[in-house]
C-alpha cells in the first residue's frame, strides 16, 4: 500500500474516537518520521482530503468529519492580503474594528500611493462584513471614483444623490444614485481628494443624519450606507475638516519599496506564479530580475510590478517558445527608470516556480506572544547586572535554553515549508557559514534560526536599543560575536530588518559551539577566489571550532585593497596575545609595515602556507600552546618563510588610547602624525581593554618601545611608562609630559604648532557639541583671530589651557548674545587702568565679529573676559 495511502487509513481509524490528531501521534503509530508524515499530509490537503488547523501545535482531520462538525468554518479573507500577519496586520486589525463596531460600523479611509492596493483592501473589508454576518449576503458594494467626475462636481452630485426628472438639461426620467444602490452594504468612493467641497457637505451630512434629497426634490429618502474612503493624497490637505471628522478610521497602506524584502519577494514569486499557471510552464526568475523587482521604487507600485512581471514572461516566451520551461533574464523585463542595485551586498537565489505546484503561502497565525518572549528575554539582558563572567554565561544560556523549549511548538514543518524560495537561499549561505567556522551544530538549529527570521522580519523592536546587549555579548563571547556578525553580513538582504536582533540570537545559540578560550589570533591570505576560505574551512572544521579567519586575494584586486581587508580584521579582534598570519607569498616585510599599526600584540608571518600547515597551526593555536613555542617549532618544521615580530611593534611607539571613542583616538593620531618622522615612530590605536588587560600583565616587553600612552582616563599606575591624560595636555603638567614623550621626535616650534592644533580639535569638539546655530569649524577660526590679536597687542603667548578656555568662551559668548536681548547692564564706575585699556582694545579686537553677527560686546561680558586674561595682564 503506497505509504499515502497508509496515512490516510491511519488518520481515518484515529479520527472514529476523536476529531483531531497531531502529524507526531501519526508518525508514531505508523513508525515514520514526522517530516514525511507532514509531507503526505500536505499531499492530501491538496487533494482535499484532509484538513488542518493555523493553531500550534497543527492538528489535522478528515476532510468530511471537519466539515460536518464545524460546517460553517471560513478561511479570514484578509490572509489573501500580502503581509496580513507582517506589515499589514495593524491595517486589518483596524479594518476589522471598523467593520464590527456596533450598530453601523465605522467610516474608513484608505491612503497610500498608486498602486498599492487600496481597491483590493476595500474589495476585502466588504467581503469580510459578508463573513462575518455584518451585512446581508445580497448587501451591495458599489464603487465610484471620483477622478471620473472631478471636472463636473453637479454630475457627480447627481451621481451620488440621484434626481428628478426635469431637475437639470438632459434629466429625462427619474433616477436613484448610488445612496440608493448602495443601501444596506458599502459605498466604495475612491480618489476622494477629487471630490468638490460642496459635494463634500452634502455627503457628510448624510454621513450624520442617513438622510438626503436628491436634486429636483425637496422630499428627505433614506439610505443605510457604510463608507470606505481611499486617496493617493494627504487627508489634512485635500479634504474639508468637517468631512475628516466624519471619518473614524484612517489607515495607509505602505509603497512596496517601504514594505518588508519577504513581503516584495512574496508579491515576485506570486505575479510569476499566475502566469506560470496561465501557460503551463515552468518558470525560473534570475537573481538579478528579482534584485530589479525588489529593490526599485516602482511608480505605480504592485500595479506597475505586475505588468513588469507579464511583459517579461511574455518577451521570454517569444524567444523560448518552443522551450518546456522559461528562464526570465534582464533583457525580458521593460525599461525601468532609476535602476539601482548591487547584487554583491545581497545574498539571494534565483525563484524556481512549478505552474502545478500549491502557491505557498505564509500562514504565521498568532505569533504576538513569541515576539513578546523575546522582547523580554532582550529586555533581561539588558537590565541584569551579573556578578561575574562565567555566571553571566551560565545564567543566560539557561535562559535561552528555556525559551527556545517554550516556543518550539510554533517552529513546526509547516512553517518552514512557507517562503521556500527565501529558504532556499537562506539554507545555502547558513551552511556556508557554520562549515567555514568550523560550527558543529545540529541541523535543528537551522530551523530555528529560519523561523526566527521569519517570525521577525523587518518588524523587531526598531526602537529598542539593541547595542548596549551586542557589546556586553561581544565582551564575553567575542569569538562567537564575530561569527554571528559574519552570518548577518551572508544572510544580506534575506535578514533585513533583523540583522541585530538575530545577531543577539546568533551569538547566545552558537556560543556552546565555540571555544572561547583560545588566546591566539588565526588569519590566512592567499591568492585566488576561494583558495584562502577553502584552506580555512578544512583547517577549522579539523579542529571543531572557530580558529582561523581568511582573505581571499582575487587575482584582479591590488595588494592594497587586501592590506585594507587584513587591517578592518585586525580592528575587530584582540591581537594583544598575537596574530598568526599566513599568507601564501609575498613579501614579509612589506606586509608587516602595512598593517603594525593595527597590532596589539606579537606577530608570526608563515609564507607558502598549505592545507598541512593550517591545520597542524590551527591544532596548536587550539591548544593554547605559548606564542614563542609555536614560532620556533614552525620555523624548525617547516622549510618556508617565517617572520616573526615580538611586542606591540619593533620600533618606537606612541600608544593612543581613548575610552570616549576611536573618532577621538584618530584625530589625536593624525595631529602627531604631521610633526613626527613616522619612519622612525610608530603611532598605534588601541582599544581600551587591550591596553588594560597589557598593563596587567606587568610585562615590561610589552612596552619596551613604547615612549608615551596617551589616553582619555587614568591608568593603573606605571613607573616606567610616561602617561597623559590627552584633556590634560593643554596644561603645564600634562604639557611636560607630551615634550618628554616627543621632544626626541620634534623641536620646541613643531611642538608649539602641534599644540595649537590640539588646542583646536578640543575647542571644536568641545563647542560643537553645545553651539545650537553657529558653525564651530567657521567659528573656530574667527575666534582664534581675536585671540591672536590680544597676544600680539600685550605682547605675550597663551599657554593652552587658557586658550582652551577662551575658545570656549568667546564661541559661546557669541551665541549667547545672538540668542538674548543683549542687555546692557549698568556700566561699572570706577575702572583700573588695566581695565579700561582692556575694555578700549576690546572694543576693536571685536569690531568684525559684532558686524557679522549684528551683536554688540557689552560691558559685562567685557568684564567676563577681562577675568580670564588678566593674571596674563598684569604679570
Amino acid at each position: 500500500m503506497p505509504a499515502k495511502d497508509r496515512v490516510y487509513n491511519a488518520m481515518k481509524k484515529l479520527c472514529l474516537d476523536r476529531d483531531k490528531i497531531t502529524a507526531l501521534e501519526l508518525s508514531k503509530m505508523l513508525d515514520l518520521s514526522r517530516q514525511v508524515v507532514s509531507h503526505y499530509l500536505n499531499r492530501l490537503l491538496e487533494e482535499n482530503l484532509v484538513r488542518k488547523t493555523s493553531s500550534r501545535p497543527v492538528y489535522w482531520s478528515i476532510a468530511n468529519v471537519c466539515e460536518t462538525k464545524n460546517p460553517s468554518a471560513k478561511k479570514d479573507v484578509f490572509s489573501n492580503l500580502i503581509g496580513a500577519y507582517g506589515s499589514q496586520k495593524k491595517v486589518i486589525e483596524q479594518c476589522k474594528a471598523a467593520v464590527n463596531y456596533p450598530p453601523k460600523g465605522l467610516s474608513i479611509i484608505i491612503t497610500g500611493e498608486s498602486g498599492v492596493g487600496k481597491s483590493f483592501l476595500a474589495g476585502l473589508i466588504y467581503k469580510y462584513a459578508l463573513d462575518q454576518k455584518i451585512i446581508s449576503d445580497k448587501a451591495p458594494f458599489v464603487v465610484l471614483n471620483c477622478a471620473d467626475y472631478a471636472n463636473n462636481p453637479e454630475l457627480l452630485s447627481a451621481t451620488l444623490l440621484g434626481y428628478k426628472k426635469g431637475s437639470f438639461t438632459g434629466a429625462d426620467s427619474d433616477k436613484e444614485g448610488l445612496l440608493h444602490q448602495a443601501d444596506g452594504g458599502y459605498l466604495f468612493l475612491d480618489e476622494i481628494h477629487r471630490l468638490s467641497y460642496a459635494n463634500q457637505e452634502k455627503l457628510f451630512l448624510f454621513m450624520d443624519t442617513g438622510k438626503y434629497r436628491q436634486l429636483g426634490n425637496n422630499d428627505w429618502k433614506r439610505a443605510n450606507v457604510r463608507f470606505i474612503f481611499a486617496t493617493t493624497e494627504s487627508a489634512e490637505e485635500v479634504l474639508l475638516e468637517t468631512f475628516r471628522r466624519r471619518i473614524t478610521v484612517n489607515v495607509c497602506i505602505n509603497s512596496i519599496i517601504d514594505r518588508p524584502f519577504t513581503e516584495r519577494l512574496q508579491m515576485v514569486y506570486l505575479f510569476y506564479y499566475k502566469e506560470a499557471k496561465k501557460i503551463q510552464k515552468y518558470i525560473e526568475v534570475d537573481v538579478h530580475v528579482v534584485e530589479v523587482l525588489c529593490f526599485s521604487k516602482l511608480k505605480g507600485n504592485i500595479g506597475t510590478m505586475q505588468n513588469i512581471v507579464q511583459i517579461s514572461c511574455a518577451n521570454a516566451f517569444t524567444r523560448q517558445i518552443n522551450e518546456s520551461s522559461l528562464k526570465i533574464t534582464l533583457q525580458d523585463i521593460p525599461y525601468i527608470p532609476n535602476i539601482s542595485f548591487d547584487p554583491s551586498i545581497r545574498k539571494l537565489s534565483p525563484l524556481k516556480i512549478l505552474y502545478n505546484d500549491k502557491l505557498p503561502k505564509v500562514e504565521y497565525g498568532d505569533i504576538s506572544n513569541i515576539r513578546q518572549k523575546f522582547i523580554e528575554f532582550f529586555q533581561y539582558i539588558s537590565k541584569t547586572s551579573f556578578y561575574n563572567v562565567e555566571s553571566a554565561k551560565l545564567e543566560i544560556s539557561v535562559v535561552f535554553k528555556n525559551l527556545i523549549n517554550s516556543t518550539k511548538n510554533y517552529f513546526e514543518v509547516v512553517l518552514l515549508e512557507q517562503n521556500l524560495f527565501v529558504r532556499e537561499s537562506f539554507r545555502e549561505n547558513y551552511k556556508k557559514i557554520i562549515k567555514r567556522y568550523g560550527i558543529d551544530c545540529p541541523k535543528e538549529s537551522l530551523k530555528l534560526i529560519y523561523c526566527l527570521i521569519l517570525i521577525f522580519q523587518d518588524d523587531m523592536l526598531v526602537k529598542f536599543d539593541f547595542d548596549k546587549i551586542i557589546e556586553f555579548l561581544d565582551s564575553i563571547w567575542p569569538r562567537t560575536h564575530y561569527i554571528a556578525v559574519k552570518l548577518s553580513e551572508e544572510l544580506g538582504t534575506i535578514a533585513s530588518g533583523v540583522n541585530k536582533s538575530l545577531e543577539i540570537i546568533n551569538t547566545i545559540f552558537f556560543q556552546e559551539y565555540v571555544v572561547e578560550t583560545i588566546e591566539l589570533q588565526g588569519l590566512i591570505v592567499a591568492h585566488g577566489n576561494t583558495t584562502a576560505s577553502s584552506i580555512q574551512s578544512v583547517a577549522n572544521q579539523n579542529c571543531g571550532t572557530f580558529v582561523f579567519e581568511s582573505i581571499d586575494m582575487p587575482m584582479e584586486i591590488s595588494s592594497d585593497e587586501t592590506i585594507q581587508k587584513v587591517n578592518k580584521y585586525l580592528e575587530k579582534v584582540n591581537t594583544s596575545k598575537g596574530l598568526i598570519l599566513l599568507v601564501d607569498m609575498g613579501s614579509l616585510n612589506q606586509m608587516y609595515s602595512s598593517i603594525k599599526n593595527h597590532l596589539s600584540g606579537d606577530l608570526l608571518i608563515m609564507n607558502n602556507v598549505t592545507t598541512a600547515i593550517a591545520m597542524d597551526i590551527g591544532i596548536k593555536i587550539l591548544q593554547n600552546m605559548p606564542f614563542k613555542d609555536i614560532a620556533e617549532r614552525s620555523n624548525n618544521a617547516y622549510k618556508i618563510g617565517i617572520q616573526y615580530f615580538e611586542g606591540i611593534a619593533r620600533g618606537n611607539n606612541i600608544i593612543i588610547s581613548c575610552m570616549s571613542g576611536v573618532g577621538i583616538s584618530s584625530k589625536i593620531k593624525e595631529i602627531i602624525e604631521q610633526f613626527v618622522n613616522y619612519e622612525t615612530m610608530d603611532i598605534i590605536i588601541m582599544d581600551y581593554k587591550n591596553l588594560e588587560s597589557l598593563i596587567e600583565q606587568n610585562n615590561k616587553d610589552n612596552f619596551k618601545y613604547t615612549k608615551l600612552i596617551i589616553t582619555t582616563s587614568n591608568l593603573p599606575q606605571l613607573t616606567s611608562i610616561p602617561w597623559v591624560n590627552a584633556y590634560d595636555i593643554l596644561d603645564g603638567k600634562g604639557e611636560r609630559y607630551l615634550w618628554e614623550g616627543l621632544k626626541s621626535e620634534m623641536d620646541k616650534q613643531k611642538f608649539e604648532s602641534m599644540k595649537r592644533e590640539f588646542v583646536k580639535f578640543f575647542s571644536i569638539e568641545g563647542i560643537a557639541s553645545r553651539l545650537t546655530f553657529l558653525n564651530p569649524n567657521v567659528v573656530i577660526n574667527e575666534v582664534e583671530d581675536v585671540i591672536y590679536r590680544y597676544e600680539q597687542y600685550y605682547n605675550t603667548n597663551l599657554i593652552g589651557h587658557i586658550k582652551l578656555n577662551l575658545y570656549m568662551h568667546i564661541a559661546f559668548m557669541i551665541e549667547r548674545l545672538m540668542t538674548s536681548d543683549n542687555y546692557e547692564p549698568e556700566e561699572k564706575v570706577n575702572y583700573t587702568d588695566s581695565e579700561r585699556e582692556f575694555y578700549e582694545i576690546s572694543r576693536d579686537v571685536f569690531r568684525k565679529i559684532e558686524k557679522k553677527y549684528h551683536i554688540k560686546i557689552n560691558q559685562y561680558e567685557l568684564s567676563l573676559l577681562y577675568d580670564l586674561f588678566k593674571n596674563v595682564i598684569l604679570q
